[in-house]
């Protein structure tokens, strides 16, 4: 009987888990001898993982020709994800070029293992020219959007290189893009909007962690990075043995309990920053030590500021305080000698950006409009994954009928949203339509500009008081999240229905519904995880025979 039982619970667990996790196959590159005159071409997601699997061929030469996504890696090794390339025990030597190229949605849970990043350890390693977007990495210490940690005799390079998404560690050294430099590092043209943070881990910046016996030039970063440690700035949380930085700039907001400075928390002496400015603010979370550019200064620098206006701090170790009006006056930059010929320049009425490494100014990015019905209302739901002066949306609707006329059946104003302004972070939005009977509509956003210009998204389509024949489990909003989330579903017939929760492990960790439900309704359930660690999480609906899964990432 016991042998029955454990036969039964295997299988249910195998079933469950081909429905979620996936596969992992390692293929050579079909292109290549790994020679700096005929590199190995990473064209797929499998060479990526024959590289993580090949240690021997850590000192050889890449090159990405493909764009790359990584999402099934949040299934590998039972939910640890990917294997770094690159340990203290063997560290990558090589060289590999991005391309220009894209590896996105790449996944990393290895909260006992130091040196976490696509690359673990380089030493004298050159990475350039790749762009990893929607990452979410976790690790013990040592964790990099990009890079764990850089070494060598003097010869190691990150070159046009950037970093998105979320990173997270334990101890020490986390940066949105590197976590910590080390004898002879130099870093050029990359950037990073990662959000880096710690329950009360040391040393965290938004770019790099630890910034040590390294050159880091025309960088910059925007994720927020937060702690309850030591050390933390927007772009680096500490300097020590003869570091520099230059023409750099931080923009995101920075909470740790000691030493949290708007660009740096902390320098040592023999090191320096010069020609670099922070925007966001600092808050000391009930330590000591806060600075608006710096937290600590022993070292030197150089015609640096920071905006006392938008980052709500008006001192600093180092550095000058300048208004918002200041900050985006050339004037400010060019009377301290910063270079705006070919270093720096000004683009209408912002701040300062990089000439070979410029932060786009980008319009609003609508990345999702959807509208979903019930027996009498629509819910409009949409996001932006960026936006520039947006002044806000207006909701327009319109009866579909069979009429060519199109002047029996014209859009109609209904509703404004008012947007974000300018902002780099993904935002949501949401409208619900009650003034509506039993028929089907369309919808449309028109989004407008500060300045009055307009655009309209395209067109999304709901039908009200009929009952859609459709299964769907929808994907839930905020995802990353922190606690909570919301969760959409809809029923093609009616029936007892489940919606659960389950980790990695496939545990059951939350019930949402287990009830008799109608079809024809858009159900919503609020998901509260802030009793359970941070990792990735499964929601999966059954109803009658039908099931859907899908992956949802809490963020702690």
């Amino acid at each position: 009987m016991k042998l029955l039982r454990f036969t039964i619970l295997f299988t249910l667990c195998t079933i469950f888990f081909l429905s979620i996790a996936a596969s992992q196959t390692a293929t050579a590159p079909s292109a290549g001898d790994g020679t700096s005159g005929n590199p190995y071409q990473i064209a797929a997601l499998d060479n990526l993982y024959w590289i993580t699997q090949n240690a021997t061929e850590w000192s050889k030469f890449y090159i990405q020709t493909a764009n790359i996504d990584a999402s099934s890696t949040s299934g590998w090794d039972a939910g640890s994800g990917f294997s770094p390339i690159g340990s203290n025990a063997s560290s990558f030597t090589g060289s590999y070029d991005g391309g220009g190229y894209t590896i996105s949605n790449l996944y990393i849970s290895r909260s006992a293992t130091d040196y976490i990043g696509m690359f673990g350890f380089i030493s004298d390693a050159t990475v350039k020219n790749l762009h990893l977007t929607g990452i979410a990495f976790s690790g013990n210490g040592n964790v990099g959007g990009l890079v764990g940690f850089s070494t060598g005799s003097g010869s190691a390079v990150i070159l046009n290189c950037s970093s998105a998404g979320i990173i997270s560690g334990v101890t020490s050294r986390f940066g949105g893009l590197i976590g910590s430099t080390a004898a002879g590092t130099t870093v050029t043209n990359c950037y990073s909007t990662v959000t880096v943070s710690s329950a009360t881990g040391n040393l965290l910046g938004g770019f790099v962690g630890e910034h040590s016996q390294s050159t880091i030039t025309t960088c910059y970063s925007k994720g927020n990075v937060s702690s309850d440690g030591d050390h933390a700035g927007g772009f680096v949380g500490s300097l020590s043995l003869g570091a520099s930085i230059s023409n750099c700039y931080a923009s995101g907001n920075v909470l740790n309990f000691n030493r949290a400075g708007g660009f740096v928390g902390s320098l040592s002496s023999g090191t320096s920053i010069s020609n670099c400015y922070s925007v966001g603010s600092a808050t000391n979370n009930g330590g000591s030590s806060v600075g608006g550019f710096a937290a600590l200064n022993a070292g030197t620098i150089s015609n640096a500021f920071w905006d006392t206006d938008a980052s709500g701090n008006a001192t600093s170790a180092a550095g000058t305080g300048k208004t918002n009006v200041q900050m985006k006056t050339q004037s400010t930059f060019t009377d301290a000698g910063w270079d705006f010929s070919t270093v720096w320049e000004m683009v209408g009425s912002n701040y300062p950006r990089l000439l070979s490494n410029p932060d786009q100014l980008l319009p609003v990015e609508l990345v999702l409009f959807n509208a979903i019905p019930n027996h009498s209302s629509v819910q409009l739901h949409w996001s932006t994954a960026t936006e520039v002066n947006n002044f806000g949306f207006e909701v327009e609707r319109k009866t579909v009928n069979q009429s060519s006329d199109k002047s029996l059946n014209p859009w109609k104003h209904i509703a404004f949203v008012e947007g974000n302004g300018t902002t780099n972070a993904a935002k949501e939005y949401f409208f619900v339509d009650n003034n509506v009977i039993e028929g089907k509509y369309t919808y449309r956003l028109k989004q407008i500009d500060r300045d009055g210009v307009f655009k309209y998204s395209s067109e999304v389509e709901a039908t009200v008081g009929q009952m859609p024949n459709m299964f769907l489990l929808k994907q839930n909003y905020p995802n990353p999240f922190n606690p909570a989330t919301t969760i959409d579903f809809m029923l093609s017939a009616n029936g007892h229905t489940t919606l659960k929760i389950y980790d990695i492990p496939g545990r059951e960790v939350a019930v949402l519904v287990n009830e008799m439900l109608e079809a024809g309704i858009n159900y919503q359930r609020t998901f509260d995880a802030s009793h359970l660690a941070g990792g990735v999480y499964y929601a999966r609906l059954v109803s009658g025979s039908s099931m859907q899964t899908k992956k949802i990432l809490l963020v702690k």
